[in-house]
């Protein structure tokens, strides 16, 4: 019984050791993703509101927390201390509740992006004439992403003072240079397309990419936590089981000890004289 106990629990140890492993490449994994994700949406920053970026820092947060949890996870397997690996395996619960949240603030995020997004980008538009970030923002967009306005080049009408005059429906209308395909063009070679559908198709994106990404390390940590706990449960069994072989070789070094102590004692012989003694 006790071999089969120390088999066990060596091979938990080992599957949580590569478990370990695994959340440490995970780890570096998430840091990446949300750190990518989180510079893309600070180049559109002014078109997005500012809980659009919690998703991906959450990630970059639960990615460092993750090293130091698997270091104590480590730690705590070599020690083989049943507190440490039921603290071990809290913890990973904990990010496991991390990653669920962050996962569904992702979906949230992607279900009511489009009319966020529209709503700054009509704002902004109409501070292009005057404010230098909006123009800075709006110019990155559209030669970034090779569009024009909002929904379509016909947005910026009276919206400025100093870019290229194009024909759109009969009217003459002024875009931004950044609007043209070549620099300073005219209305032939300009982007057709608006950028409210290709920016909002980048952070979808990207939000589907959060989401489906927490849900996946959710389920890894969801295993790390079962080996953590099957763990523990181990080790207390193969130390209360060795703590029993323990007082049951101790009572029979006590009985032994006390047999050997009964066979050395002599019953005293009682003389009594006769009459031939006389």
């Amino acid at each position: 019984m006790a071999r089969d106990l120390d088999i066990g629990m060596k091979c938990i140890k080992y599957m949580l050791f590569i478990s370990n492993f695994m959340f440490v490449m995970v780890g570096f994994l998430l840091i990446s993703i949300g750190a990518t994700i989180n510079s893309v949406y600070y180049d559109f920053e002014l078109f997005m509101e500012s809980h659009h970026f919690r998703p991906a820092h959450l990630l970059i947060a639960i990615g460092i927390l993750i090293f130091f949890v698997a270091l104590f996870g480590c730690v705590g397997a070599i020690k083989e201390s049943t507190m440490l690996i039921n603290v071990y395996g809290t913890l990973l619960f904990v990010l496991l509740i991390l990653e669920v949240s962050a996962a569904i603030a992702a979906f949230v995020m992607r279900s009511n992006i489009y009319h966020n997004i529209e709503k700054n980008m009509e704002d902004s538009l109409d501070d292009y004439r005057n404010n230098t970030e909006a123009q800075i923002y709006w110019d990155f967009m559209q030669e970034r992403l090779g569009c024009c306005g909002v929904e379509l080049p016909s947005d910026w009408e009276n919206k400025i003072d100093n870019g290229t005059t194009i024909d759109l429906y009969e009217n003459k209308t002024m875009v931004p240079f950044s609007c043209c395909k070549f620099y300073q063009c005219r209305e032939n070679l300009i982007y057709e397309r608006g950028c409210l559908n290709r920016l909002t198709y980048i952070i979808s994106e990207s939000a589907l990419m959060l989401g489906v990404g927490a849900t996946c390390v959710a389920l890894v940590e969801l295993l790390g936590v079962i080996f953590a706990f099957m763990l523990a449960n181990t080790i207390r069994r193969v130390k209360t089981n060795e703590e029993l072989q323990r007082q049951e070789y101790r009572q029979r070094i006590y009985e032994q000890l006390a047999r050997g102590q009964e066979e050395k004692t002599v019953t005293p012989v009682l003389y009594t004289p006769s009459s031939t003694d006389a």
